[in-house]
């Protein structure tokens, strides 16, 4: 967990605190529907944020191509750069730093690289797309 990651769940407390403070202080006045509606209202644009914890990563499978690059990311996770055919490169993202050593040594090789899936919530500090299992060298 990083700064990010307690900045928004210390975001997500106060809102959460301040719908209910909302609908109490409608209540109170007896303007029970703007209450609610603005309790409602506040707790569901609480929601949007948090949807940045959630992946939805269900594919998996392996790439055949040449490491071009590996570059570190803001967070601590890696992307390596795969060239798949002569126009296209596609970024694969590293969590485990024994895969970013190897990595590192594979760059201009052909390789192959297996991915999995990502189903959950993860932090700001993780992959939000399938990280890298396991990296091959094709002869």
């Amino acid at each position: 967990m990083n700064f990010l990651d307690i900045l928004m769940i210390i975001l997500g407390i106060g809102i959460f605190i301040g719908a209910i403070v909302v609908l109490v202080w409608e209540a109170k006045d007896e303007q029970l529907g703007i209450g609610v509606f603005l309790a409602l209202s506040v707790l569901v644009s609480e929601i949007i944020p948090f949807l940045y914890f959630l992946v939805l990563d269900k594919g998996s499978g392996s790439t055949i191509g040449t490491i071009t690059s590996v570059d570190k990311n803001f967070f601590g996770t890696t992307s390596v750069y795969v060239k798949t055919s002569e126009n296209s490169q596609e970024q694969y993202c590293i969590e485990n730093e024994d895969i970013v050593n190897l990595a590192k040594e594979m760059i201009g090789k052909e390789v192959k690289i297996s991915y999995g899936e990502r189903v959950g919530l993860y932090s700001t500090n993780m992959c939000h797309s399938a990280p890298i299992e396991k990296i091959e060298e094709v002869n």
